[in-house]
């Protein structure tokens, strides 16, 4: 199962924090992980075009991003990623599952 976490302050979205594997299928064919990764990249990669102070790891084991600085754009950019995921969930929910997380 993967573990999305949608991180919270003060209930907007700032970050993300991904964990688990979704064993839908073998590695190289897991469509479920693979969707997971594509939404999560394409977040990162769209944030770096609207700010400059953030935070992105990702170990293998975690996916972690934290946005420091947050505007109009950045919103979306996060509204984007969770509608992503919660369209997915609705589809794979044995594979992938949405959280929330205040920190």
């Amino acid at each position: 199962m993967i573990d999305v976490n949608l991180l919270l302050k003060k209930e907007n979205i700032v970050g993300f924090e991904i964990t688990g594997h979704a064993d839908y299928n073998e590695y190289g064919k897991d469509i479920v992980c693979s969707a997971v990764s594509i939404l999560a990249y394409t977040c990162v990669n769209t944030l770096e075009l609207y700010i400059d102070n953030y935070s992105f790891n990702d170990n293998y084991e975690t996916m972690k991003l934290l946005a420091f600085d947050m505007n109009d754009k950045v919103e979306v950019v996060f509204t984007n990623f969770k509608t992503g995921i919660w369209t997915l969930e609705q589809s794979y929910g044995n594979f992938v599952k949405l959280n929330y997380k205040e920190i």
